[in-house]
C-alpha cells in the first residue's frame, strides 16, 4: 500500500483515490483521528435507605467509544464493606441508544465490573486500577464501553438531535455498608470517550476516510437470571438471549443470601442444538479461563468466587481464542449441571451476562471474531 509522510513522524499507509483529492490518496480513518475525553457531568449523593438514579444525556461528537464513571466517596465512617464492593455501589448500569433501547442492559455495577474485565481483558482488571479501593469510601473507575477494540463497535455519536444517554442508580447504603456507620456521599464523574472527527484531509492533502471501519459492527451486552436449585438437584439454564453472536459468557452463582458460591458441580455440560460444545469439570473451567487471561495465569489477578466463563474471541496479540458463536432466534444453547451436594442456603441464582456482536455490513478481516 503506498504511504503518505507525515513530517517529523515518517509515513502512513493510504488506500488509491480517485484524485479528487489534493494528494490522490486517501488515509485510513486510523491516521487521521485522535482519541477524545470530555467530562460531561457530575453528580453527588449521599447514600440512604432509597436508591437514586441519574440519568445524563452524552454530549454529541465523534464516535463514541464508551463512557468511564469516575467514583469517589468521602465522609463513610463505621461499618464494613458489603460482598461486591466496591462495583456495587450502582445498583444498575444502562447505555440507551438514541431511541431509548438499551445497548448495555441494566445490571448492577458487578456484572459491568465482570464484563470488563473478561470480556476487554486487553484494558487490565479494573481491580487492580490505581484508584479502586474498598471500604467506607469506595473509590473505583468503571469504563461502559461498547467499543470492542479499535474502533470495533464504535457509535456514531455525530448528530445533536439524537444523543445516546447513560442511566444509573446509586445502591442503597445497607447495600454498600454493612454493621452500621455513617453512609458515604458519592461523587460520579461522567466522561465520554471517543474517536474525533477527523478533517476531510491531511496537510499534504490527502483525503481521510471519513469513518471507522468499526461501524459495521454494534455490539450488545445483556443478562439473564435462573433459579440454581436445591443441593444436589439438576439444572438446565437455557439462553434465550441469543439470535446474535457471542463473544462471551459469564456465568455468577450466588447462594439466597446474595453471596456469589461455586456452587456448580461436575459435569458442566454445553450444548448448542444437537451439538455438544463440551463436558467440563469447574476445575476444567477455571484451567481453561486461566489458559485465556493472563492475569490468572500469572497470578496478577485471582478468580472471583462464583464466576464462570467462557470466551469466544479471539485475541489477536496472543493468538489465543476461538471464533464468535454465531446464534439465531431459534437456537438452543443450553448448560447442565447439578447444584454441588453440600451446597448451603439454596435455592440460589445463576446469572449469565453475554457479550454479544452483531454484524451490519462487511466485518473487516481484522476485526473478524476479537
Amino acid at each position: 500500500m503506498p504511504t503518505a509522510a507525515v513530517a517529523g513522524q515518517g509515513s502512513y499507509p493510504v488506500a488509491p483515490s480517485d484524485g479528487a483529492g489534493g494528494g490522490g490518496a486517501n488515509v485510513p480513518f486510523f491516521y487521521g483521528s485522535n482519541l477524545y475525553v470530555e467530562k460531561f457531568a457530575t453528580d453527588t449523593f449521599q447514600l440512604t435507605t432509597t436508591a437514586q438514579e441519574f440519568t445524563h444525556n452524552i454530549t454529541p461528537g465523534g464516535f463514541l467509544r464508551g463512557v468511564r464513571l469516575q467514583v469517589r466517596s468521602t465522609g463513610g465512617t463505621g461499618g464494613t464493606a458489603a460482598a461486591d464492593q466496591p462495583w456495587n455501589v450502582f445498583q444498575s448500569i444502562t447505555l440507551e441508544n438514541i431511541d431509548g433501547a438499551p445497548i448495555m442492559y441494566p445490571m448492577n455495577g458487578y456484572a459491568y465490573y465482570l464484563g470488563a474485565r473478561f470480556s476487554r481483558p486487553w484494558d487490565g482488571d479494573p481491580a487492580n486500577r490505581y484508584d479502586t479501593a474498598a471500604g467506607v469510601n469506595p473509590s473505583f473507575s468503571l469504563f461502559v464501553r461498547p467499543e470492542i477494540r479499535h474502533t470495533a463497535g464504535v457509535l456514531a455519536n455525530t448528530d445533536a438531535r439524537a444523543l445516546y444517554r447513560v442511566r444509573y442508580t446509586l445502591n442503597t447504603a445497607a447495600a454498600v455498608i454493612t454493621s452500621g456507620g455513617t453512609a458515604p456521599t458519592v461523587s460520579v464523574t461522567n466522561y465520554l470517550e471517543t474517536w474525533a472527527q477527523p478533517d476531510a484531509a491531511d496537510l499534504h492533502g490527502n483525503e481521510i476516510d471519513p469513518l471507522p471501519p468499526g461501524l459495521n459492527l454494534a455490539t450488545l451486552r445483556r443478562h439473564q437470571i435462573f433459579t440454581l436449585n436445591g443441593a444436589g438437584a439438576d439444572n438446565q439454564f437455557q439462553l434465550t438471549n441469543v439470535g446474535n453472536e457471542l463473544r462471551c459468557a459469564i456465568l455468577v452463582v450466588r447462594d439466597s443470601n446474595g453471596a456469589r458460591q461455586d456452587y456448580l458441580s461436575d459435569p458442566i455440560r454445553w450444548r448448542l442444538d444437537n451439538r455438544s460444545m463440551g463436558v467440563f469439570s469447574p476445575d476444567e473451567v477455571f484451567n481453561q479461563m486461566s489458559d485465556f487471561y493472563d492475569d490468572l495465569s500469572n497470578g496478577t489477578s485471582q478468580r472471583p468466587t462464583g464466576v464462570y466463563v467462557w470466551p469466544r474471541y479471539y485475541q489477536p496479540g496472543s493468538m489465543k481464542g476461538q471464533s464468535w458463536l454465531g446464534t439465531t432466534n431459534a437456537t438452543y444453547l443450553i448448560w447442565e449441571t447439578a447444584t454441588a451436594a453440600g451446597a448451603t442456603n439454596v435455592p440460589g441464582t445463576v446469572e449469565v451476562i453475554t457479550d454479544e456482536v452483531v454484524p451490519v455490513g462487511p466485518v473487516p478481516m481484522e476485526m473478524e471474531s476479537i
